[in-house]
């Protein structure tokens, strides 16, 4: 593609260093739009529109430079590459029309036939285990209980020390402030009723942080996991004036980044990760052919966080403090943070 990016096309190991991303062949928006896709059962829809057969690893710079659309109106890249793009949608599409118009009318077969689900690529047990190195033992992190000569530091002694699990729960959701709680009323609720297990945490190269064990609505576990705040020492990001106090309070004081494993998804990242949403996409500068009516420049708006896949939220200077703009495929819209962060939390529950 034309322009400059920020890196390279390798997938690394940690936060912000993986420069590829899951996405639709076919964007959702077109999907609900198949003939008999309406007459489908939610648990059908479910399964059409998060089928692996509709995914593929893409480039983050690539991914927010098309927005979502079809490779066919995308400029600046390989007519090789661009050919087998379309060449691919169209098979793909063609699949899931058959296959969303058969069980439309009745017969389920094809539909059952596509490959439904993976385990998560940024929570869950999976990631934590090769966060921790598997057998190996030698991952980016490690559980203080397994260094017994090695203790946690304030604020997250009491958790580290005790040995029960209702209390290090009890202990944790202590620390949380309730202003912010109130911006996220909905996922506050389903944190205290869900959370399993609390346990303290020492990331190599980022310190210590608290591992949120919490249940999901099928009996599996999803983990977030909450910073330091004693690793909040840099400077503040770009555009910070844009949240409201009950936010700085909590990135402060309680979690300086409360995301999935992955750092950066269903939750707030650090502000030591938090940058324009450009830079964050990859660019130099701003995003090619990004700027058009009613959409904010790629390089005025804060990225803050994202469901790891295809939704970004991030405040903006040209927005009220309180509100986002919620970046999904190729859509734009302006929201509530509060409505739209306690969304994307809940929604990794699968509530």
């Amino acid at each position: 593609m034309q322009g400059q990016l920020r890196h390279g096309g390798q997938i690394g190991p940690g936060k912000f260093d993986s420069a590829v991303a899951a996405a639709r062949i076919i964007p959702l928006s077109e999907l609900v739009q198949f003939p008999g896709f309406a007459d489908l059962t939610p648990e059908q829809m479910w399964h059409v529109t998060h089928t692996p057969a509709n995914m593929q690893w893409v480039s983050r710079p690539a991914y927010w430079h098309q927005r979502g659309r079809s490779a066919a109106v995308v400029n600046g890249i390989d007519q090789d590459h661009q050919a087998e793009q379309v060449q691919l949608e169209n098979r793909v599409r063609s699949d899931l029309h058959r296959a969303v118009s058969s069980a439309a009318a009745g017969d389920a077969r094809l539909l059952d036939q596509l490959e439904f689900g993976a385990p998560s690529m940024v929570s869950g047990t999976h990631k934590l285990q090769e966060l921790l190195g598997g057998d190996r033992g030698d991952g980016p992190i490690v559980f203080m209980f397994d260094v017994p000569e090695v203790h946690a530091t304030a604020p997250f002694l009491e958790i580290d020390t005790a040995g029960d699990r209702e209390e290090r729960v009890r202990l944790a959701l202590r620390r949380w402030d309730s202003d912010f709680l109130d911006l996220i009323p909905d996922f506050a609720s389903e944190l205290h009723a869900r959370l399993r297990d609390v346990r303290v945490c020492r990331w190599h190269s980022e310190g210590q942080a608290l591992l949120y064990f919490v249940e999901d609505t099928d009996g599996n576990t999803v983990v977030w996991v909450g910073w330091d705040p004693h690793t909040f020492t840099g400077p503040t990001p770009p555009f910070w004036e844009t949240l409201p106090p009950a936010v700085h309070r909590f990135l402060t004081d309680v979690h300086p980044g409360f995301t999935m494993l992955d750092g950066e998804s269903y939750g707030l990242a650090q502000p030591s990760y938090m940058s324009t949403f450009a830079t964050w996409a990859g660019w130099l500068g701003d995003i090619p052919e990004w700027n058009r009516e009613g959409v904010i420049d790629s390089t005025a708006m804060l990225w803050l966080t994202g469901n790891g896949f295809d939704t970004v939220l991030c405040s903006s200077p040209e927005l009220a403090v309180g509100e986002v703009a919620v970046l999904f495929e190729d859509q734009f819209d302006v929201s509530d943070l509060g409505k739209e962060l306690d969304a994307l939390m809940r929604s990794a529950l699968r509530l």
